[in-house]
């Protein structure tokens, strides 16, 4: 189907333009074919109508189709059709784990992605992770989070992507996929290589909230919901941004730094390559360690 973000639009010359970003609108003018018969072609691209059959309707509109295959592949091409799912998507279960501003806009945000987090404010619980039924954590707020919550989450190979304010600019990262990525403990051995008292300074920050403008974490929470938005998607040619890596906002100059972290050779994370048996989460539902291996091979190896 054509994705519901584009804007179809007709030029003065006859032509139709598909979105309006001067750089990547794409324009339809085949040849003997009026804008009118496109506008039509493009209503029957609304997910209803297999591809013979698209092919099949186009023909009585007066498009031949060969015209019809390579109007399909320039819009797919160009990033404009969206495919049926040939199965459910592994990633819908996501849980928010902690208590302020970003933990409740980043929740807010879910359910807006027509999924229903479930949330958690204090660890250890009643439930303890390994029970979340979760395929993705955010851990927001917290400027460090609770290193026993943390180890959890490894340990029953738990995807997680930690977010927080650091003196009033977003750090978003990095998504942690246990056993095929670094891991927060990765980024912590890091920054003690650099600053050899950092432990001490982590120590003082542990459970403590961040503070940032209302700008700042919304601009935040949006950095969030894309990588979830490509989580969920699972697509190899849209991997999130934060593998490896933090984005770092800066609301007052717009900008967003990249800080990359990679496995450290100290961490114990790094052991979980050669474990083919992992500890199963306790749920009912299908383990989180299916959803993390899902990610890892669909959107850690690009």
């Amino acid at each position: 189907m054509l994705h519901p973000r584009v804007t179809v639009l007709r030029r003065p010359s006859g032509a139709v333009q598909l979105g309006w970003d001067p750089e990547h609108a794409v324009v339809l003018e085949p040849p003997s074919i009026t804008a009118d018969t496109v506008a039509d072609f493009l209503r029957m691209l609304d997910g209803l109508r297999s591809h013979p059959h698209i092919v099949w309707q186009a023909d009585g509109l007066g498009i031949g189709a060969d015209e019809t295959l390579r109007m399909l592949a320039e819009l797919d091409g160009a990033g404009l059709l969206v495919h049926p799912r040939s199965r459910p998507a592994p990633v819908h279960r996501i849980h928010v784990h902690g208590r302020g501003p970003l933990s409740e806009a980043v929740a807010t945000g879910v359910r807006r992605l027509g999924l229903r987090p479930t949330r958690s404010r204090e660890y250890p619980t009643a439930t303890a992770a390994s029970r979340w039924s979760a395929d993705v954590v955010v851990l927001a707020d917290t400027l460090v989070p609770d290193p026993i919550l943390v180890n959890d989450l490894v340990l029953y190979r738990i995807p997680h992507l930690q977010v927080r304010m650091r003196d009033g600019r977003g750090i978003v990262g990095p998504l942690v996929l246990p056993g095929g990525t670094s891991c927060l403990r990765c980024a912590d051995l890091t920054r003690g290589d650099i600053d050899p008292e950092w432990p001490h300074l982590a120590a003082q920050l542990l459970g403590r909230i961040g503070h940032g403008s209302t700008a700042a974490i919304t601009a935040t929470t949006a950095l969030v919901l894309r990588d979830l938005e490509a989580v969920i998607e699972c697509a190899a040619d849209r991997p999130p941004r934060t593998l490896d890596t933090t984005l770092e906002l800066d609301p007052d100059t717009h900008h967003i730094a990249r800080r990359r972290w990679p496995i450290h050779p100290a961490c114990g994370c790094r052991l979980l390559r050669a474990d083919p048996n992992p500890p199963r989460a306790q749920q009912d539902s299908p383990p989180a360690d299916n959803a993390a291996a899902t990610l890892d091979n669909r959107v850690g190896a690009s």
